[in-house]
């Protein structure tokens, strides 16, 4: 059986690259020395200009792109925004295509103040299907992520709480669009990664791994926080999952930290699917 990917989504070096102490550049080069063969790219990260030698960086290097990781605000209660989200993430699918990556992580939007959840489930839904419609053509699924709160965003996701996000979910179910689930964020509300997972298993497409203690929003180095992988991979490996299991690495012990992450999701890897 085929086994998942691992990837690597470099949380922990967002704001030192877009406060340009780094480049993206920088940080693509340092992938093999990890022995890392894929990646998962930020998208405030890559712009028209710096894609081609994003790309040609990529292919020297002999890195596959997982996805890239978008957090559209499609609850804004303002139709006109909405709209230019949609317009904004066709770009970023037009940049994964390019970049041969297959999935673009979108989200829910922010919780806007007075704008009634049952509105909010229904604009997110549609501006999802509606990218889905640009995106899939292009050989990209847009993958809806039980998602807490972007790093550039002011207040939490709409759909963080699962009740929220099952919401969303049941809407988009039946459509061509995906999941990206995350590990990692049912604990800050007390939920049940397992559950959760156990009902949407069926639509993901990609996965955050990610680890951390319950109620906390700074992520753990993997294998010191309370996820529970092994029950997590043996039920992606009961449906057949294959894709990639991508690093959400945002823990504070920099590289050494990556590498503990690494050397831990390997093994589990090969317990699971041997």
């Amino acid at each position: 059986m085929a086994k998942p990917t691992i990837a690597w989504m470099p949380v922990r070096l967002i704001h030192p690259i877009l406060q340009g102490q780094r480049t993206v550049i920088d940080w693509l080069q340092q992938a093999p020395a990890f022995g890392v063969q894929a990646v998962e790219i930020y998208h405030a990260f890559l712009s028209d200009e710096n894609l081609p030698s994003v790309k040609a960086t990529l292919r020297a290097l002999g890195l596959s792109v997982s996805q890239i990781t978008c957090a559209p605000d499609f609850t804004h209660p303002d139709p006109t925004v909405r709209a230019a989200e949609l317009e904004a993430m066709k770009q970023r699918v037009d940049w994964a295509a390019e970049l041969g990556a297959d999935a673009v992580r979108t989200t829910a939007g922010m919780g806007h103040d007075g704008v009634d959840p049952r509105d909010a489930v229904q604009y997110a839904a549609e501006c999802m299907v509606k990218l889905a419609e640009y995106a899939v053509p292009c050989g990209v699924y847009p993958c809806y992520e039980n998602h807490y709160k972007d790093r550039l965003w002011t207040r939490e996701d709409f759909s963080f709480a699962p009740e929220r996000f099952l919401q969303v979910f049941e809407q988009i179910e039946p459509t061509p669009v995906r999941v990206n689930f995350d590990f990692a964020n049912p604990l800050m509300t007390g939920a049940d990664p397992v559950a959760l997972l156990q009902r949407v298993v069926h639509k993901v497409h990609h996965v955050h791994a990610g680890d951390r203690q319950p109620g906390e929003y700074q992520h753990s180095v993997l294998g010191e926080g309370a996820v529970p992988f092994q029950p997590l991979l043996h039920l992606l490996k009961t449906h057949g999952y294959a894709g990639y299991l991508s690093i959400e690495d945002g823990q504070s012990r920099g590289d050494d930290g990556f590498r503990q992450s690494l050397a831990f999701l390997k093994a589990q890897v090969e317990s699971v699917w041997g």
